[in-house]
């Protein structure tokens, strides 16, 4: 019930107009390479540019939202911040979310409460498109007993509104 309610909530801001995304990325790859519960993954992420945090005039940090599902119905609905590191050209994008996430047929990471880290490294191929790859960390942060987390990468297509 929380699951649709956190989602909802998640649609409701993203069609309102109240967030403004200046870009979007598609995202897919493996899920889990380093263990046996090894499978596909695709994503959306939300990159949003109306709430810049610019931290001691160093960072730019904006909200992102997003969400995945697995091959094997294993989904993640997650919100968070992120970074870009770098010039216009190339650059690193890390960011870090908490999120809803749901094992459906997948691997049990031990909680519905997730974290994730993400390093991503991208180039431009025009002023309103880019390429990249990307890896991803999912865990429970030690939430509950059972904390196996995943370790994923993709191929990344982001492109601006």
């Amino acid at each position: 019930m929380f699951k649709k309610f956190l989602l909802t909530i998640i649609l409701y801001y993203l069609t309102s107009g109240s967030l403004h995304a200046n870009s979007y990325s598609i995202f897919g790859g493996t899920y889990d390479y380093d263990d046996d519960n090894t499978t596909n993954l695709i994503g959306l992420n939300y990159h949003i540019s109306n709430s810049e945090i610019d931290l001691l005039s160093i960072l730019t940090i904006n909200p992102v939202v997003g969400g995945l599902v697995t091959a094997k119905s294993a989904s993640m609905f997650y919100g968070g911040f992120e970074t870009n590191l770098g010039s216009d050209l190339i650059y690193l994008n890390l960011s870090s979310s908490a999120g809803i996430y749901s094992n459906g047929d997948g691997k049990d990471l031990g909680s519905a409460i997730q974290f994730k880290s993400e390093v991503n490294l991208l180039y431009s191929l025009s002023d309103k498109t880019r390429i990249g790859i990307g890896s991803h960390h999912i865990s429970n942060a030690g939430l509950d007993s059972v904390n196996p987390g995943t370790n994923n990468f993709y191929l990344i297509f982001n492109r601006n509104f």
